[in-house]
């Protein structure tokens, strides 16, 4: 497991990252982000809990919110999606 997340840490990196573990943070946050997206979670509960993770820990919260909205954008665009085949499915249905 260690080799795959150095990996993914050397692949996947950000200039302000100063822990050199931007990367495993960004993807491991991203399935928060999508179920956000879908009006599954709070995004303001996920911001504050991340700021206040950092005031106590100081790990660099920006990195775990960075994965969230990676993660957000995908998710919203498939909430979308699905309403729209649901009100195609209802039109057609009421025809």
């Amino acid at each position: 497991m260690g080799k795959l997340v150095n990996f993914i840490n050397r692949r996947i990196t950000h200039n302000r990252d100063a822990a050199g573990d931007f990367g495993i943070r960004v993807l491991i946050h991203i399935p928060v982000g999508f179920l956000i997206g879908l009006g599954l979670l709070s995004e303001d509960m996920f911001l504050k809990y991340e700021r206040n993770e950092d005031l106590h820990t100081e790990d660099q919260a920006w990195k775990d919110i960075a994965g969230g909205m990676v993660g957000y954008v995908p998710g919203k665009i498939t909430k979308y999606i699905v309403i729209g085949v649901a009100i195609y499915l209802l039109v057609r249905w009421l025809i």
